[in-house]
């Protein structure tokens, strides 16, 4: 069940990213393959990066209380959501020159 809505908060995240609200297409009946894809290259890092991500893009944390909640420093949560950011536009990079060839 914990995984089921990590997905879910995952693809309404990207989605809210990618698309305004009004123009969010039901996920469910019409994946996009680039959220899709995008999705995939959050779900591939590691634990401590995803959670670092979710919790400031989703739950609207500062770094500092991020940092505070899992015993790592500002700059440990800085560099978590780098990664994590570099790994979004790789893959949203790969997908575009897939879909220009």
């Amino acid at each position: 069940m914990a995984d089921e809505n990590i997905v879910a908060r995952f693809a309404r995240t990207i989605r809210n990213l990618l698309i305004p609200p009004p123009f969010v297409p039901d996920f469910d009946e019409h994946p996009d393959p680039l959220i899709a894809r995008l999705e995939w290259a959050i779900a591939c890092l590691p634990e401590q990066t995803r959670e670092v991500f979710l919790m400031h893009r989703f739950d609207d944390l500062p770094y500092d209380r991020i940092a505070h909640r899992l015993g790592i420093s500002e700059k440990a949560v800085e560099g978590e959501i780098a990664r994590t950011l570099c790994a979004i536009r790789k893959a949203r990079d790969d997908y575009d020159r897939e879909q220009g060839e």
